[in-house]
């Protein structure tokens, strides 16, 4: 293992000793790596507000089988219009968190680089309907990283006509018939839900949601993640 450089995506930062950061970064080449800044929050470092969450950022690293070591590096893009609304900013760190959570350590994930680039230049950009976007991106980051859920029918007997719970243990809907717990959905919202899986990320917002449906969509959506991640759930 030697000296590399490349661009990345800031995930997740933790204080370290009296000066340093461990900063896990996401790189489309390497996938998840984490790394030491040292000195990185001293007034006078370099890297002082290099390694804020979310930030695009380009680095050299000593790279290593646990730990790298970063000794250079420099702010791309910090993303200031995502940033200045505090609703797009939760939405795109909870995008952040996830690929955190779910990513595996040292192993290139494309699809997942891919997605992530596409939504934070999105919201950068200002699109319309945007929350139907992050819902869009949340969704397509766990079905490509093999946790796809199930809309379309029952996953229990293979019913389509309802009516459904979102039921996240079992990885999708579960008709009245076979399990009586979970979230009630709607077929429509179901299928809206799977839709955003398959249509494009630019075309998310043209998708059909009530107010009341994105509220919802996104309720769901998280507890999926959090089922996922193993965060304790109040709601099953």
């Amino acid at each position: 293992m030697g000296i590399e450089r490349g661009e990345a995506f800031v995930l997740r930062v933790r204080d370290f000793a009296e000066s340093d950061l461990i900063v896990t970064l996401f790189f489309e080449e390497w996938g998840k790596r984490t790394a030491i800044a040292k000195g990185a929050r001293r007034f006078k470092s370099r890297l002082g507000g290099v390694f804020d969450l979310l930030n695009q950022v380009e680095v050299v690293f000593y790279a290593k089988a646990q730990l790298d070591l970063i000794s250079q590096g420099a702010l791309i893009s910090e993303y200031p219009r995502l940033k200045g609304s505090m609703d797009t900013a939760l939405r795109a760190l909870s995008v952040g968190k996830l690929l955190d959570r779910l990513l595996p350590s040292h192993q290139r994930e494309q699809a997942p680089y891919t997605i992530f680039v596409q939504f934070l230049d999105l919201l950068e950009e200002g699109t319309p309907r945007w929350e139907q976007t992050a819902v869009a991106a949340m969704l397509k980051i766990v079905s490509v990283l093999g946790h796809r859920p199930q809309f379309t029918a029952c996953v229990r007997c293979g019913s389509t006509r309802g009516p459904f719970h979102f039921v996240p243990a079992r990885g999708g809907v579960v008709c009245t018939k076979c399990e009586q717990r979970g979230s009630d959905i709607s077929r429509g919202l179901a299928l809206s839900l799977n839709a955003l899986i398959d249509r494009p990320l630019t075309r998310a917002g043209i998708v059909r949601m009530t107010k009341e449906d994105l509220s919802l969509a996104r309720e769901l959506v998280d507890l999926y993640v959090r089922e996922l991640i193993g965060i304790p759930r109040s709601v099953q």
